[in-house]
C-alpha cells in the first residue's frame, strides 16, 4: 500500500496519526491527506510478519520479513521497483545483515523505515551501518544518476546516518582510498545536507586533503549549485 503526498504525489511515511513526505518534506495530520489516500488507510489491514534471524546464514536464499528472498529484494532495488513491496530497501538490509538487526524484535523492525534502521544501526555499530549503506548504493548502481533515486537514498534514507559523527569517523578513513564510494556520495543526482555535513566532518577530523578531494568531485557534479 502506497500513500501519496497531497502536494507532490510522492510516497509518504505514516507515523501514528500523521504523515511525512521524504521528497518535498511536507507533513501533516492524516486528515489532510486526499480522500482517496485516507480510504486506503481505512481499508488497510495490518500485515502478518514472519521473521527468523539466522546469524550464520546470509545466503542469497534467505527470506526477509516480507517473504521475499535477498536475491529478489536486490533485483527490485536494482530496478527501483516498489510495486510488490514499498519497503524493499529496508527489507533488503534486514535480509542481508541478520546479525546487525538481531538486537531488535520483529515488531520493532516492522515499525522502522530504511532511515530509522540505518540511523539506529549507526548508533550501535557504525561500521555495520556503513556496510548497509554501501550495499544499497552498490545495488542501485547507475540509478544514482536518477534524481528521484538519489534524493530518496542520500536526501532521506541516509541523510541522518551521514551526519552522525560516530559514523563519519570510520567513513572518513574509507573515503581516503575508496574513490568509488566517494563518487557515489558526491557525484550522484542529489546534493544537500549530507554532503555538506561530510565536508564539515573533514574539518572536524583534521582531513584537509580529503576535503579537497571530495570538494573537487562535488564541483564536477552538475547538480551541485552551492550550499545555502
Amino acid at each position: 500500500m502506497t500513500i501519496r503526498c497531497p502536494h507532490c504525489g510522492s510516497p509518504v511515511r505514516i507515523r501514528g496519526n500523521s504523515w511525512e513526505c521524504g521528497w518535498c518534506r511536507d507533513y501533516g495530520p492524516i486528515s489532510s491527506l486526499r480522500p482517496s489516500e485516507r480510504a486506503k488507510l481505512a481499508q488497510a489491514t495490518a500485515p502478518s510478519i514472519r521473521f527468523t534471524v539466522t546469524v550464520a546464514d546470509t545466503s542469497q536464499d534467505e527470506e526477509s520479513p516480507s517473504g521475499f528472498s535477498r536475491a529478489e529484494l536486490e533485483d527490485m532495488v536494482r530496478r527501483w521497483d516498489f510495486s510488490k513491496n514499498e519497503w524493499i530497501c529496508r527489507d533488503l538490509l534486514i535480509a542481508a545483515f541478520p546479525e546487525a538487526v538481531s538486537r531488535w524484535t520483529a515488531e520493532e523492525l516492522e515499525d522502522m523505515d530504511t532511515q530509522d534502521l540505518l540511523s539506529k544501526t549507526g548508533e550501535k555499530d557504525p561500521k555495520a551501518a556503513i556496510r548497509m549503506m554501501r550495499l544499497l548504493l552498490d545495488t542501485v548502481g547507475e540509478k544514482l544518476k536518477d534524481p528521484e533515486v538519489a534524493q530518496q537514498l542520500l536526501g532521506w534514507d541516509m541523510e541522518d546516518l551521514l551526519q552522525d559523527q560516530f559514523v563519519q569517523s570510520p567513513l572518513m578513513q574509507m573515503l581516503k582510498s575508496d574513490d568509488g564510494l566517494a563518487r557515489q556520495l558526491f557525484q550522484s543526482a542529489y546534493v544537500g545536507r549530507a554532503q555538506e555535513a561530510l565536508l564539515e566532518a573533514c574539518d572536524w577530523f583534521g582531513e584537509p586533503e580529503l576535503k579537497e578531494k571530495l570538494l573537487g568531485m562535488l564541483k564536477e557534479n552538475p547538480y551541485f549549485k552551492g550550499f545555502d
